[in-house]
């Protein structure tokens, strides 16, 4: 709504030029159809088209020849013509004023029903409540229908999906889904924290704690919609209230991942790994997609124990796990399994990539000797084995036989080499 920008409803052109000529530094608009302004002065005759012009006001005043019947409306101040022209600009500080009031007492509503909000919020356990609550709010203030809240997810190390009404926002498994970096730039360099990108019709709002970018909305428009300033205004001002809800979130996932860690080596433990493969077989079911599973097991680890003691053994094992995860994507999962047993899940992987995969990480380990010791160097290998969902199992349970059997087959044999599970396996498990 424009402060500066106050609407003339007259039959008469010469309040209009009155009004410029008196206050030269305002901008007067006759007839102000579909523009929104401060304050509407309807003069006399015209005063019965004023109830047509109600939601684009904030303080009318009524001009008028002789007192009017009709009862005041709660955001009006009738005065006679003679006397506002005498005298016009006492009567617009005043409207000033109490449009001021208005706009002082909106806000004030808004916090309140903010504060209100995040009571009920804090009350909520689960982040995607609080996301689909969160979103839901904000399109609403925006006048759209579709959007999504990605959050930051340490598990995923990456961005994921918390809410979503938005067909064309999809889980890729990118770091970032659907957003380009330089708009979240643009959003995160924003004194209002909006980011918009006329072309693909894309709004996105970067959801910050102190340094932490804990999530982002990301909405979509129709092409050529306009989103008012003062609707983007609300949204930011909400936006600052209830972030802290998110952030204690986050705070509460960072925690959660710290107790999924092994403390040895930092990868996942088997509590992750239960989890996490439910999830992802879950995943695949829901969009017809796969995954694959390596199970590895170091070779004669108990050697370099009888040898050089436990400490270095733990030791190796902090190298073997570096190893591995500088083999992998992001997106996979690397677990500690067990002992010397380690297992990383891969999402979106058929059986021949998985086998890529495996022999990247087994020509990492037999890259050279690990230096666990100024003067002691380790040279280790692993045996793979390797299970495809829905390929190989569709149960947790016989993925994880699965992929165990084709590792022990190898480590029974030739060692230091990626097996895969048979057909005979498969038959076996029904």
């Amino acid at each position: 709504m424009d402060a500066q920008t106050i609407g003339v409803v007259t039959e008469e052109g010469d309040l209009v030029r009155t009004l410029r000529n008196t206050f030269p530094e305002r901008k007067f608009v006759e007839a102000p159809a579909g523009h929104s302004c401060a304050i509407l002065i309807v003069d006399r005759a015209a005063a019965a088209s004023q109830k047509s012009c109600e939601e684009l006001y904030q303080v009318c005043i009524v001009l008028y020849d002789t007192a009017p019947v009709e009862a005041h409306g709660p955001r009006e101040i009738r005065i006679s013509r003679a006397a506002f022209l005498a005298t016009p600009a006492d009567f617009l500080n005043m409207a000033d004023e109490f449009s001021l009031a208005l706009i002082h007492s909106a806000q004030l509503e808004h916090e309140v029903s903010y504060l209100t909000q995040i009571q009920e919020l804090m009350a909520m356990v689960e982040a995607e409540a609080v996301s689909e609550r969160i979103t839901l709010t904000v399109l609403n203030l925006l006048g759209v229908p579709h959007g999504a809240l990605m959050l930051h997810d340490p598990r995923h190390e990456r961005y994921v999906v918390s809410f979503s009404n938005d067909p064309s926002c999809q889980e890729t498994g990118e770091f970032l889904p659907g957003i380009p970096p330089e708009l979240l730039q643009t959003a995160l360099s924003s004194g209002e924290l909006f980011g918009f990108d006329a072309a693909s019709a894309l709004m996105v709002m970067p959801l910050r704690v102190r340094d932490d970018l804990v999530g982002v909305i990301r909405v979509s428009v129709e092409p050529g919609q306009q989103i008012p300033a003062a609707a983007t205004t609300n949204v930011t001002r909400y936006l600052r209230a209830v972030v802290q809800v998110l952030g204690n979130i986050y705070q509460l996932t960072r925690s959660r991942d710290l107790a999924m860690r092994d403390d040895l080596t930092k990868a996942f433990n088997r509590r992750f790994f239960e989890s996490y493969l439910d999830e992802e077989i879950e995943r695949s079911r829901r969009y017809g997609s796969l995954f694959s599973i390596i199970f590895l097991d170091l070779d004669d680890l108990k050697t370099v124990n009888n040898f050089y003691g436990h400490l270095t053994g733990s030791r190796t094992l902090q190298e073997v796990a570096k190893r591995i995860l500088g083999a992998v994507r992001g997106i996979d999962k690397v677990v500690r399994f067990g002992g010397d047993e380690f297992c990383i899940i891969l999402p979106q992987t058929d059986q021949d990539q998985a086998v890529a995969v495996a022999n990247r990480i087994r020509k990492a380990l037999v890259a050279g000797p690990f230096h666990v010791e100024p003067k002691i160097a380790v040279s280790i290998t692993a045996s793979f084995g390797i299970a495809t969902y829905p390929t190989h199992a569709i149960t947790k349970e016989g993925l994880i036989r699965q992929a165990d059997a084709a590792m022990y087959r190898v480590k029974s044999t030739t060692k230091n080499a990626v097996g895969i599970a048979s057909a005979e396996d498969v038959r076996a498990r029904s």
